[in-house]
């Protein structure tokens, strides 16, 4: 059986992933500007990845406060 520590931590990877996936979109198209021939494509599609930075970061934060609470009133197995 999984325990309840395997699957938060496993959901903390997946948002860490996803995470540094976005940061990793963000790079391509800072070094690759001329790919978009609207500027205003360029901004909106660098906001989109930033957006996503921002939600899986606090989907992260909120699992780790989760995790907190759960510790502090039961000890994870």
């Amino acid at each position: 059986m999984i325990s309840r520590k395997e699957i938060i931590h496993t959901l903390m990877d997946y948002y860490e992933s996803a995470i540094n996936k976005h940061i990793l979109n963000v790079e391509i198209m800072l070094e690759n500007p001329l790919a978009f021939h609207d500027h205003d494509k360029f901004n909106e599609a660098v906001e989109a990845q930033l957006d996503l930075i921002t939600e899986s970061k606090d989907r992260k934060d909120a699992l780790l406060t989760v995790l907190n609470y759960i510790e502090e009133v039961e000890p994870l197995a």
